[in-house]
């Protein structure tokens, strides 16, 4: 499992990495990822550690820099205590507009264990895509501020219950995830207007979909909550406003 130290560390031994090539112009200077999932949960300290780190990045030529960044064996380019930090590419699925793209990266660290970085490329998985508005929402959490070339930024905790919500149904761990966020607390109508916004982005049926698991989610997690003799009228509200306007 990966902590919120861990991914701190790695982070900051990607920028250096990253710093080195673009001050020799292999790379643009600033490369901009937006973290969703367990690892924006983590460096949060919502969450004590994740099984991998998704990111999103706005398009195929950023997912070149950063895959110039994961890839690159130069022995020149020896960061930290004089390693290298070194990814090893296992899965690739070249852009298409209704997918998006994702790469799949793993850093074989003996010492640490496997580090996994799954990057997806303006849309996650043919599900939700990385609007203006999440964009606007992210963060710049203060453990990376300083950091000169990547930039990584947090989605709002919104955003990531969207994510999550519209994840399969088997997934439980997506679930727990969503337990955590509304203890911490989530704005249903910032969700609410960032799916009318989807609405018009994404292909009918397939928003259809995706609505139809995030309303199944919802109502999971009401079920939990009444098996605690807990009830939360923020969430029972989102789930009558998800059947009278999107399912």
């Amino acid at each position: 499992m990966i902590t919120r130290e861990r991914l701190v560390e790695e982070f900051a031994l990607l920028d250096e990495k990253a710093t080195l090539l673009a001050s020799r112009e292999v790379i643009p200077e600033e490369i901009r990822l937006y973290l969703i999932g367990g690892g924006n949960l983590a460096l949060r300290g919502i969450k004590d550690a994740t099984a991998d780190v998704d990111v999103v990045v706005e398009n195929v030529r950023v997912l070149g820099s950063l895959d110039e960044v994961l890839t690159n064996p130069s022995p020149e380019l020896k960061v930290g205590p004089g390693v290298r930090v070194i990814y090893v590419k296992t899965v690739e699925h070249g852009y298409k507009v209704k997918l998006g793209a994702v790469s799949v990266y793993r850093k074989l660290d003996p010492e640490m264990r496997d580090f996994n970085m799954d990057v997806f490329v303006k849309r996650v998985l043919g599900g939700l895509t990385l609007s203006e508005g999440m964009k606007n929402r992210s963060v710049l959490p203060g453990e990376v501020e300083d950091f000169e070339t990547l930039k990584v930024r947090l989605v709002s905790l919104e955003d990531i219950f969207l994510f999550k919500g519209v994840t399969s149904l088997g997934r439980a761990k997506d679930v727990d995830d969503l337990l955590r966020l509304l203890e911490h607390g989530v704005d249903f109508k910032v969700m609410l207007g960032e799916l009318n916004h989807q609405r018009t982005i994404i292909e009918p049926e397939r928003f259809e979909w995706l609505v139809g698991l995030l309303h199944e989610k919802a109502v999971i997690l009401r079920k939990i909550l009444a098996e605690k003799g807990l009830r939360s009228r923020a969430l029972d509200k989102f789930i009558k406003e998800l059947e009278l306007s999107f399912v």
